[in-house]
C-alpha cells in the first residue's frame, strides 16, 4: 500500500511519451474512448464502478473518469479491482470542445481557444492516493485537433452525434504502474470560478 511513503508513487510528466505516445496523445485516447460508449453502460455514468472496465485499451494503461461536469458536488464512490502492470490516466479536470456540439465553433482556432479559456478557469484540483496529496499537470490534446466519434446516446447529453473534429485541455494524473494492494484515489476538480465541478472516489484493489 502507498500509504504516505510518496517513493511508490511515481508519475508521468507532460514532456514524457508514455509506451511510445506522448501524453496528450493518451488524452486524445481517453477522450475518444469517453465519447464512444453508450450513456447506459458509460464509466462516466456509473456511481459504483461496475461499469469501470467497458472498453478499455488492450493493455499499457487504465483509464479512470470523474463525472461529466456540473453544479453539483456529490461525486460517485466506485469500488474496482485492476490487474497489475498497467498505468492509470486520471482526468482530474478536463475540457473537449467540437463543432457538433458547439455550432458556433467554426474553425480550429475556435476550438482550440474554447478549451484553452475553459481550462483557464480552474480554480481546484485535488488529487490524493492515500491521503498523499499529487500535483496534476496541464496536458493539451496532441495533437491538437483530433477525430471523435460521439455516440448517440453519450454521457455528455450531446445533442448532435457522429464523427467529428475535436480539441481538448486539461489537468491530468498519469500514475506509472502501482504494486499490488488496496489504495484510495480521489480527485476533484472545478472550472467556471467554481460553477462546474467533476471528480469522484475509487477504492481500488491492484491484484
Amino acid at each position: 500500500m502507498i500509504g504516505t511513503n510518496t517513493e511508490q508513487i511515481q508519475l508521468f510528466m507532460e514532456t514524457d511519451k508514455p509506451y511510445g505516445i506522448t501524453f496528450g496523445a493518451w488524452t486524445v485516447k481517453w477522450w475518444q474512448w469517453a465519447l464512444s460508449i453508450p450513456k447506459d453502460i458509460s464509466p462516466l455514468s456509473d456511481q459504483s464502478g461496475h461499469n469501470w472496465n467497458i472498453d478499455q485499451p488492450s493493455s499499457d494503461v487504465w483509464f479512470l473518469v470523474g463525472i461529466v461536469g456540473g453544479t453539483r458536488n456529490a461525486f460517485p464512490h466506485r469500488n474496482i479491482k485492476l490487474e497489475f502492470g498497467r498505468s492509470l490516466l486520471i482526468p482530474v479536470l478536463n475540457c473537449e470542445a467540437n463543432p457538433l456540439e458547439y455550432p458556433d465553433l467554426k474553425t480550429d482556432e475556435d476550438l482550440v481557444r474554447h478549451v484553452v479559456d475553459d481550462v483557464n478557469t480552474v480554480v481546484k484540483k485535488d488529487v490524493f492516493i492515500n491521503g498523499t496529496r499529487l500535483s496534476p499537470v496541464r496536458v493539451p490534446s496532441d495533437p491538437r485537433i483530433f477525430k471523435v466519434a460521439i455516440n448517440e446516446d453519450n454521457a455528455f447529453r450531446i445533442m448532435n452525434p457522429g464523427s467529428t473534429d475535436a480539441a481538448a485541455d486539461g489537468y491530468w494524473i498519469f500514475l506509472k504502474p502501482l504494486p499490488r494492494g488496496s489504495y484510495t484515489i480521489q480527485f476533484e476538480g472545478s472550472c467556471e470560478f467554481g460553477r462546474l465541478n467533476a471528480g469522484a472516489f475509487y477504492e481500488i484493489i491492484i491484484i
